[in-house]
C-alpha cells in the first residue's frame, strides 16, 4: 500500500488538459500549487490533497460542502476561473459514477467525468468510456459494456509461493 502514497495526484496532457481523480480545491488555485504538494504521504482527511481526490463538480455557484464528508463541491464559475488562470481547456476526472460512461458537467464543456468501470460492482448496469483527444484537440468518447456473464472468466487463485512468505 505504500506505493499508492507515491502516485501522482494529477497529470497535464499537452499543456491543455488537467487529469485528476476528483476535482479542484479552494487551496490550490494553480497547477503550480499542485506541483509543490508533498505527495509522499497517506491521503489526509482534509486539505488540498484530499480535495483533489474527492471533490466533485455541481450545479452551484462557487464552493460548497461535499455530502461525502471529504473534498468540496464546486461550480462552473470555479472551473472557468481555474482553467482560464492555468491556460487549460479541459479538466478530465473520474471520481463519480456516470451511467453513460462520461459526462460533461457544464454548458461550456470544460470539465468531464470519464468512468471506465462498466457495470460497476457487478450491479450498477452502467456503461464505461474512454476519452480520446487527438492532436487537434478534438474529443471522442468510446463507450463499452461489461463482458457478458457467460464469457467472464474468474482467474483461479494459485497458492503463494513460499519464497514470498
Amino acid at each position: 500500500t505504500d506505493v499508492f502514497d507515491f502516485l501522482s495526484l494529477a497529470a497535464i496532457v499537452d499543456d491543455r488538459v488537467l487529469c485528476v481523480h476528483g476535482g479542484l480545491s479552494p487551496s490550490v488555485p494553480t497547477i503550480q500549487h499542485m506541483k509543490i504538494l508533498d505527495r509522499k504521504q497517506e491521503v489526509p482527511h482534509d486539505g488540498a490533497m484530499c480535495d483533489l481526490l474527492w471533490s466533485d463538480p455541481e450545479d452551484i455557484h462557487g464552493w460548497g460542502l461535499s455530502p461525502r464528508g471529504a473534498g468540496y463541491l464546486f461550480g462552473a464559475d470555479v472551473v472557468d476561473m481555474f482553467n482560464h488562470s492555468n491556460k487549460i481547456d479541459l479538466i478530465a476526472r473520474a471520481h463519480q459514477l456516470v451511467m453513460d460512461g462520461f459526462k460533461f458537467h457544464f454548458s461550456n464543456q470544460n470539465i468531464v467525468t470519464v468512468w471506465s468501470a462498466p457495470n460497476y460492482c457487478y450491479r450498477c448496469g452502467n456503461v464505461a468510456a474512454i476519452l480520446e483527444i487527438d492532436v487537434n484537440h478534438h474529443r471522442t468518447s468510446r463507450i463499452f459494456d461489461a463482458a457478458p456473464p457467460e464469457i467472464r472468466h474468474v482467474p483461479h487463485k494459485h497458492p503463494v509461493q513460499e519464497y514470498f512468505l
